[in-house]
Formats: C-alpha cells, sequence, structure tokens
C-alpha cells in the first residue's frame, strides 16, 4: 500500500508541475489543466500503480521538474535535483542535456555552459555509483539487453520476446491519442516548447533503444502532454473534456489494468477519432476564442 502512495503522490506531483511548466511555457490556464490531467492519467503513470516497485514516478516528476528548474534559471538547484535522482535512475540528468542543446541553438553560450556543467556532475555521480556498487559489491549487469548496445540493446530483446502486433499495440498504447495530438500541437506551440522538444526527439530514440520502449517514452510526457493541450485549447470545451476523458478511461484499464473497467479498445478508438475532430476545428476555426496560444510566424 505504501508502494500505491508513493506512485499516487509522485504522479499527482508530476501533475502540478506540468500544470506549472504550460504556464512558464506560455500556454493558456486552460491548456495547462488540459495538460496536467492528460499526464495524470496517461498509460505510464497509470502503469505504475499496477508495477509500483520502480523509480519511474519519480522521474515522471522530476523530468519536468528540472525542466521548470532551468527555465527559471535555477542551474543550481536543477543540478543538486538531477544528481541525486540519478542514484534512483539516470533518467533525470536528460533534460539539462537537452537544454543546454537548446541553450547553444539559442545562442546563449554561457548559459548553455553552466547546464552543461550542472548535467556533467550529474552524469558522474551517476557513473561513480556504477563504479561503486561494482568494485565494492561486485555488482554485474549479467545479461541486461541495454549493455548490447552494437547488437540492438534492449529493443530487439523486447520486440523479439512479444509479436509484432504486441509490439506496434504497446507503442500505440503508451500515447494513444496524443500520438495524434501531439505533432499538430507542434504547429501552435510557442518557439521554446518546440525547440526543446524538438531537441529531446534524439535522446528519446536513445532512451526507447537501450530501455524498454514504450516505458521510456512515457519519461517525455511532459512534452506530450502540453502539445496535445495546445490543440485541445483551441477546441469548445466539450469535445477537450470528451477526448481526455475517453483517453484517460482507456488508460484505467491499459495501464492501471484494473479488472472493473471494460476492454479499453472502445475507448481508445473514440479518443482517437475525438482528437481528429478537435485537430480539424482548430484548424477550421484559428480566430475561435479557445486560442489563446501562439501560431509560430
Amino acid at each position: 500500500m505504501k508502494w500505491k502512495a508513493y506512485a499516487v503522490l509522485a504522479n499527482a506531483g508530476a501533475a502540478v508541475v506540468v500544470f506549472a511548466l504550460c504556464l512558464t511555457w506560455g500556454l493558456s490556464r486552460r491548456a495547462a489543466w488540459y495538460a496536467s490531467v492528460i499526464s495524470a492519467f496517461g498509460f505510464g503513470s497509470l502503469y505504475t500503480l499496477h508495477d509500483v516497485f520502480t523509480a519511474d514516478p519519480l522521474m515522471y516528476l522530476l523530468g519536468p521538474g528540472t525542466v521548470l528548474l532551468l527555465l527559471q534559471e535555477r542551474v543550481a538547484v536543477a543540478g543538486a535535483v538531477a544528481t541525486v535522482g540519478v542514484l534512483a535512475k539516470e533518467f533525470v540528468a536528460a533534460p539539462l542535456f537537452i537544454f543546454t542543446a537548446v541553450c547553444w541553438y539559442e545562442r546563449r553560450w554561457a548559459f548553455g555552459w553552466r547546464v552543461l556543467a550542472a548535467a556533467n556532475l550529474a552524469l558522474i555521480a551517476w557513473l561513480a555509483l556504477q563504479l561503486t556498487l561494482i568494485v565494492r559489491f561486485n555488482y554485474g549487469y549479467g545479461e541486461n539487453p541495454s549493455t548490447h548496445l552494437l547488437s540492438g540493446g534492449y529493443l530487439v530483446a523486447w520486440i523479439a520476446d512479444q509479436s509484432p502486433r504486441g509490439a506496434v499495440s504497446a507503442m500505440v498504447n503508451v500515447f494513444g491519442a496524443l500520438w495524434i495530438l501531439a505533432p499538430a500541437g507542434l504547429w501552435f506551440a510557442p518557439a521554446a516548447l518546440r525547440r526543446f522538444t524538438v531537441a529531446a526527439l534524439p535522446v528519446a530514440l536513445l532512451f526507447s533503444y537501450v530501455q524498454q520502449p514504450d516505458r521510456a517514452l512515457w519519461n517525455f510526457h511532459f512534452l506530450a502532454s502540453p502539445l496535445a493541450a495546445l490543440v485541445l485549447d483551441r477546441a469548445p470545451a466539450a469535445l477537450a473534456w470528451s477526448t481526455i476523458g475517453a483517453f484517460a478511461f482507456a488508460n484505467l484499464r491499459l495501464g492501471a489494468q484494473l479488472p472493473g473497467i471494460p476492454a479499453a479498445r472502445f475507448a481508445m478508438a473514440l479518443s482517437g477519432m475525438l482528437a481528429l475532430a478537435a485537430i480539424a476545428w482548430s484548424l477550421r476555426n484559428p480566430a475561435h476564442p479557445a486560442a489563446r496560444a501562439q501560431v509560430p510566424a
């Protein structure tokens, strides 16, 4: 029970941070609400209620948390959080490296070097932990496919353990309707969010290569959710909340795996159709009062 409480609190905290992150990126409060609810009821978040003995909930919280700190230019605090967080799982250092790339693209050289220094400090802490475990406690990776970088990493082993249909289904389930909404949201996204998303793509591919792909991708919920929310923010509230409701209902079965919930395929299909309707509405009604996000020049 205490582990489920940890997962619930971490996921709730992640939703709150996503809300604040959306406002910092310049999204409307309504879009921020949409994004926070999407993150809280997404596949990865709800799956932690089924498989609670992981560091994933903490990563879902610290990932957007470090980005928020960096946007506030609190580099030392972000570096400290990442340095401690990597002792649980290495992902928390990734947003710092992504942010470094964004800073250098924007020619913010001095700030970028500060962020890179913080990122390297977290990386050194993670390497020191690995060396300590290996030398002092005879720790080893065994046959963990993540270490087989030249032969397909974890990705090949994961695909080999299931049918092609199962692999495709797992990848579709991880984001569901967000696969449709998030790419469309890039068109409406503020420049800062768009740049961070583009910089994060190779990192997301890397983590999908060395970890279980569907679970690795949900680490980037704090990007997929705001992008989806930008589209829903331009649609009528009834359509937006219906899309989110169908999305969440499907994940109660797919993620949390609650036995009393009906088969998720109908809710998944419904959320996809509603997402397409929201995209169509947003494109055909650019002057709709809900359109608060800035369209890129």
